[in-house]
């Protein structure tokens, strides 16, 4: 392995493979409140995506590179459960290696995060002003990015207080990592590449996400009719959070069903 594909990941728990990808920001550690269950029924690979956690940088950052350096860390065969840009990354894992991925789970993730006339999403501004703001104070704008996993939803407080406590004591990504990460957010489409992938596919929706319209949904499932939605009422843009125990039941039966 060389020194660029350095990928930390945990790996914890028996039974089927399941990679967890986090979202732009943050790192693995997100992922703890829904690791005891989960690791109950599976193998759990706890992945810090490149330049985040305790993962190395990428000299190059596109969805190609991190896939190739976080499958130095993987197993042949798993299913693959990416949130947000970890979405993004598992998306595009499930369209090129049908062979590795054996299912798909999209938590809040949009295969196209901005919006156009004929597709729900954010302003591009949205994914500009984050970098414009990270170049001018970092720390305050990581903290934005955290409230607004939460917003709108009953539960908004105590998610955004329970992620800033799991993220306090980790390494922050590499601001290359996290200006990479907006670009990829702000200009990744795969719509075409969703409409043509093979494995079995599950969508997590918040009903009061902000990031990603409940329209997103819709959209998404005439690009894939087969693939199972599911929206979770009392959740913004991080379910695993705020309705831990339904989330993992949803994850626990699309996989071993």
């Amino acid at each position: 392995m060389s020194i660029e594909q350095a990928v930390h990941c945990r790996v914890i728990g028996q039974g089927e493979n399941l990679v967890l990808l986090h979202g732009w920001g943050v790192n693995s550690v997100v992922w703890e409140p829904v690791v005891e269950q989960l690791s109950q029924h599976f193998r759990l690979y706890l992945v810090d995506l490149p330049g985040f956690g305790e993962s190395k940088g990428l000299s190059e950052y596109t969805l190609q590179t991190i896939i190739e350096a976080i499958l130095e860390v993987l197993p042949e065969r798993a299913t693959w459960c990416g949130w947000s840009l970890g979405g993004l990354v598992a998306t595009y894992a499930s369209y090129i290696y049908p062979e590795k991925v054996t299912k798909l789970i999209q938590v809040c993730s949009s295969v196209k995060f901005v919006s156009e006339a004929s597709w729900p999403g954010v302003e591009s501004s949205v994914f500009d002003n984050f970098k414009l703001g990270l170049q001018a104070n970092r720390d305050k704008t990581l903290g934005r990015f955290i409230g607004i996993q939460a917003m709108g939803c009953a539960s908004a407080r105590k998610d955004v207080s329970t992620l800033k406590k799991l993220l306090a004591e980790t390494e922050q990504a590499d601001t290359k990592a996290l200006l990479a990460g907006l670009d990829l957010l702000n200009e990744s489409d795969l719509r075409e590449e969703f409409a043509q992938i093979v494995v079995p596919c599950l969508s997590l929706f918040g009903q009061f996400d902000s990031l990603l319209p409940l329209q997103t949904s819709i959209n998404m499932h005439q690009l894939l009719p087969d693939a199972e939605q599911k929206v979770f009422k009392n959740s913004a843009h991080a379910p695993f959070i705020s309705e831990t125990d339904k989330f993992n039941q949803s994850v626990i039966n699309f996989i071993l069903d």
